[in-house]
């Protein structure tokens, strides 16, 4: 699932680029690999982080044709067990709680709160709250031990483009394809190793889905109160079961 959402959440069209760099036969570049692996080795070996992610989705509408959607993220995040999401923007806002027993979703908006058994991992629950209520989590696939790996399987291209500026940080830029869609990300060219920048875009006949999102403000290791994963229901909200995903 983890390499799915990343798939759908994190691609760029760089088809054009690759054609001028590589040959047109599907290659891997190790080169590629070996920075992948040490921005996956980097975000899983995080004790705790924070950061904040900003996200623009373009989905293709019959009748107006391609929109955007934006939404703005906070995430805190503690292993093995906790984590706290606050987000806002064109689809609502809303907060997710993780306490290491419950799930809780809180919409601000309609001031309304679901509550769900979860797993014992951040992981685990990540899985189990998107396979049966269909909830995405932002960042989520880069904490997957696993992200590299997956992502190879499904690719036919994976290229180092070399060193290059996001918002004035230099950075790697990685770029690859699968069957239908392109891809790009962005790592820090400064040590850490962290996602800087991902782009998405579906490349199959009939769609046109552009995903883009900036990974800003990372706060690595800080020390979180377990107090801050927990949610206290606001006194007039309403409690509601989730709908299960179908």
């Amino acid at each position: 699932m983890r390499t799915k959402i990343f798939l759908q959440i994190v691609l760029f069209t760089v088809i054009i680029f690759t054609f001028n760099f590589v040959s047109t036969n599907a290659q891997i570049d190790s080169s590629a690999v070996a920075i992948m692996d040490r921005m996956s080795f980097a975000v899983g070996n995080l004790q705790s982080c924070s950061l904040t992610l900003k996200t623009e989705n373009d989905i293709l509408d019959a009748r107006l044709g391609s929109v955007t959607f934006s939404d703005n993220a906070r995430v805190y995040l503690k292993a093995p067990d906790k984590l706290y999401v606050t987000k806002s923007g064109d689809k609502g806002n809303k907060e997710f709680y993780y306490d290491g027993k419950n799930f809780i979703y809180y919409s601000k908006d309609i001031n309304t709160y679901s509550t769900a058994p979860a797993p014992t991992t951040i992981i685990q629950t990540i899985d189990s709250i998107h396979n049966t209520l269909g909830i995405d989590f932002p960042a989520a696939d880069f904490f997957y031990p696993y992200f590299v790996d997956q992502l190879l399987e499904m690719s036919d291209n994976l290229v180092n483009l070399g060193i290059t500026s996001v918002n004035n940080k230099k950075c790697y830029h990685i770029a690859g394809t699968t069957i239908d869609k392109t891809y790009q990300i962005w790592i820090a060219d400064d040590g850490t190793f962290l996602p800087v920048k991902l782009s998405i875009v579906t490349v199959s006949p009939g769609s046109d889905e552009h995903y883009t999102a900036l990974y800003e403000d990372w706060v690595l290791n800080p020390t979180l109160q377990d107090s801050m994963f927990d949610f206290t229901a606001p006194s007039d909200a309403l409690k509601v079961k989730f709908s299960v995903k179908r």
